[in-house]
């Protein structure tokens, strides 16, 4: 996986007020640099997208700790290629009173 930047061919020019970079093989986009590096590296570690945005918010907590950490929000689509489906993830709020872990693992087969 090549990095590219925003003036290098075929990409036109990017007007940004950020520093861009393009791929051909797969982009991490966040609002910092080196937490976009950390998931970076794992996507040419052989690591796919769940992967990176674990390792982004790690990179995360380290440069914008009063923006992200574990007690956050988290909103996800992910597309499973091998069952050619969307899954949709909403970790916004509260959990219901009867989302205990007893019953997320055995709905889980854990």
């Amino acid at each position: 996986m090549d990095d590219y930047t925003a003036s290098s061919p075929p990409f036109a020019p990017f007007a940004s007020r950020r520093s861009t970079v393009h791929s051909t093989e797969g982009i991490v986009a966040c609002t910092q640099p080196l937490a976009a590096k950390c998931g970076l590296d794992i996507l040419r570690r052989g690591g796919n997208c769940a992967d990176a945005a674990v390792a982004v918010a790690a990179g995360l907590n380290m440069t914008e700790p009063g923006s992200t950490g574990i007690g956050g929000d988290m909103f996800c689509l992910f597309y499973d290629a091998q069952t050619k489906k969307v899954h949709a993830l909403n970790g916004s709020g509260r959990s219901g009173k009867e989302c205990t872990l007893a019953r997320i693992r055995g709905s889980l087969g854990l």
